[in-house]
């Protein structure tokens, strides 16, 4: 079942050998975990390896960061997004519900105002940039801040439902990058996607120490083991992968 069709790769390294190969096209993963854990890290390496390594556009959404720092971080790692962005191979949105400007933080909800269904914009803003560069990658961050929006769950669940929806029915492969504590009550988004990775960062000793774990991945056979990763100059990368049998 699982080699009639192609994968999606990930462009961590070792990742995709814990998952049988890869992501199932068209699908949406939520990548929780708790601030620092690199899930910025891990939505930017996936669009840089899929618009530079595997001819695949992506576009990435931003929630929290303004999109010339999220640039700057990048180039740590050696990703040059303006190159990929000046090729159409990478569009990035700010899609923030605050904007700061001249230290003032005003609220720019133009965005989410006036809607039936939430995050019903921001679903048109996204398809119609899918279109504009052909996308088959998708990453936004995080959806934490859009929940702040709506105080009303079910509505909430709704649009968010909605939107994965609507994503997987263009056939892009989608990351939906979420803020989760392991005691967190969990989040809705793990209800609506089709699969789970949660990073988890603890301090030992003066190091801090990364892990990834597969929770769910609907369709996959995956391991669901705890992994360490680590965290360096090219980005992240699984240690000791154990192969899927």
């Amino acid at each position: 079942m699982d080699s009639t069709y192609s994968k999606v790769k990930t462009g961590i390294p070792g990742l995709d050998s814990v998952i049988s190969g890869g992501l199932k096209p068209g699908r949406s993963v939520t990548v929780s975990g708790p601030p620092g854990s690199g899930k910025t890290t891990f939505g930017l390496q996936f669009l840089h390896s899929g618009a530079n390594d595997f001819d695949e556009p992506g576009i990435y959404v931003t929630l929290s960061q303004n999109i010339e720092e999220v640039k700057n971080d990048c180039k740590s790692y050696g990703w040059d997004f303006d190159n990929l962005i000046s090729q159409d191979k990478i569009l990035m949105i700010d899609a923030r519900p605050f904007k700061i400007q001249d230290e003032l933080i005003g609220k720019d909800d133009s965005l989410y105002r006036g809607e039936q269904l939430p995050f019903e914009h921001l679903t048109k803003l996204i398809l119609s940039s899918i279109k504009r560069v052909e996308a088959k990658r998708v990453v936004i961050d995080s959806v934490t801040i859009l929940a702040m929006q709506y105080p009303d769950k079910f509505y909430m669940r709704q649009g968010l439902q909605g939107m994965v929806q609507a994503l997987e029915n263009f056939g892009v492969t989608s990351l939906i990058l979420s803020e989760y504590h392991d005691n967190d009550e969990i989040p809705l988004e793990w209800f609506v996607t089709s699969g789970i990775i949660q990073l988890r960062h603890t301090r030992i000793e003066d190091t801090m120490e990364r892990t990834i774990q597969v929770t769910k991945m609907r369709g996959i056979k995956h391991s669901e083991q705890i992994h360490p990763i680590d965290l360096n100059s090219d980005g992240l990368q699984l240690l000791h992968p154990r192969l899927m049998p």
